[in-house]
């Protein structure tokens, strides 16, 4: 994926500045593309240099100075060709598998503490999928009108939770294959308890 081409998607919906792109693409397309704030600030430099965007400074009184990127004709022509475009190979790198894969030669109560990590990190997104984004997808929509793409944001939600669902059941596995005895504490109960929960309601609905 191309991370010009996600903000390009972003910027579509409204004009905005870099730091509100920031705050958007955190809640939104985060989830399955990182991008940190200075990546960010310097690839909408390069767009505005390619005429994808334009760039306008509001001035306002007693505060520093904005700026503004606006979608051009040629950055919506850019976002349309490269949607349009076969995906090609997939990238996939999972240091945790990497771990899990040579787990033989390791200690197996740090395997069971990396697997432990992992599958409350994937209960806690699945929490914030529940919680967080359906109120998040409902106020961008309301925010920027764009109503009828909601149901494409939900799918990609709706594979998120899904996502993690299979990991955390996956880690609930492998600890329990490999005998380890730190998996019944009760912080660990009450994220298995929370992720089933969690993981019915991904299964039901978006």
């Amino acid at each position: 994926m191309s991370l010009p081409h996600a903000l390009l998607g972003l910027i579509n919906y409204q004009p905005t500045t870099g730091y509100d792109l920031k705050a958007t693409f955190t809640k939104s397309i985060h989830f399955f593309w990182n991008a940190t704030l200075p990546q960010i600030y310097r690839t909408l430099t390069q767009m505005e240099k390619k005429g994808w965007l334009k760039l306008t400074v509001e001035h306002q009184n007693g505060k520093p100075s904005r700026k503004v990127y606006t979608i051009t004709k040629a950055g919506r022509e850019e976002l349309r060709r490269w949607l349009a475009e076969p995906l090609g190979m997939r990238e996939l790198r999972n240091a945790m598998l990497i771990k899990v894969f040579f787990g033989n030669q390791m200690e197996p109560s740090r395997l069971a503490a990396h697997l432990r990590e992992w599958r409350q990190y994937h209960a806690d997104l699945l929490e914030r999928y529940e919680k967080e984004i359906p109120s998040v997808i409902q106020a961008y929509a309301n925010e920027t009108g764009a109503f009828k793409d909601v149901p494409y944001w939900a799918f990609t939600l709706d594979y998120g939770k899904r996502v993690d669902r299979l990991v955390f059941d996956w880690c609930d596995k492998v600890l329990r294959k490999i005998g380890d005895k730190g998996n019944k504490g009760s912080h660990q109960k009450k994220a298995v308890s929370s992720s089933k929960r969690l993981g019915e309601k991904a299964h039901g609905r978006v």
